[in-house]
């Protein structure tokens, strides 16, 4: 298969960072490319494509580009985790055993689902610090 060519006008981001971080976390959230919008990015559930389809962007640009992501799926999805477990136990009659149960489950279940959504957080967040020049769509480091 041959990989796409960079096309810097599809990439739509606004200037302010801010902005181009709530951009970029709204895409996530959809499976999207952070720097066009583009979908269909992902082989599988686990398989982020190494450049998008649309835009032509490689997302991971150097060795262990993503394991930030690692450290945000286990922090977002771990809080989530014990937010929910406390909640069970204040406003449910669950049994120690059945609050343990709903812990475990949660504490390995939710970073499985959030996977994918915390690879393109960590690209968002990349683009908010480190936006492409406009010219050749490449991150200026």
């Amino acid at each position: 298969m041959e990989r796409p060519k960079l096309q810097p006008h599809l990439i739509n981001l606004p200037d302010a960072p801010l902005a181009r971080l709530l951009v970029g976390i709204g895409r996530a959230f959809r499976r999207h490319c952070p720097y066009c919008g583009g979908g269909h990015i992902f082989d599988g559930w686990f398989t982020l494509k190494k450049q998008c389809p649309t835009c032509g962007v490689t997302y991971a640009y150097e060795t262990g580009y993503f394991l930030g992501s690692y450290v945000v799926n286990i922090v977002v999805t771990e809080f989530v985790a014990v937010a929910a477990v406390v909640a069970l136990l204040i406003w449910s009659d669950l049994s120690v055993l059945q609050l343990q149960i709903a812990g475990v489950v949660l504490a390995v279940g939710l970073p499985i689902l959030f996977y994918p959504f915390a690879l393109l957080l960590w690209v968002a967040l990349d683009v908010t610090f480190h936006p492409p020049n406009p010219a050749t769509g490449k991150r200026d480091l």
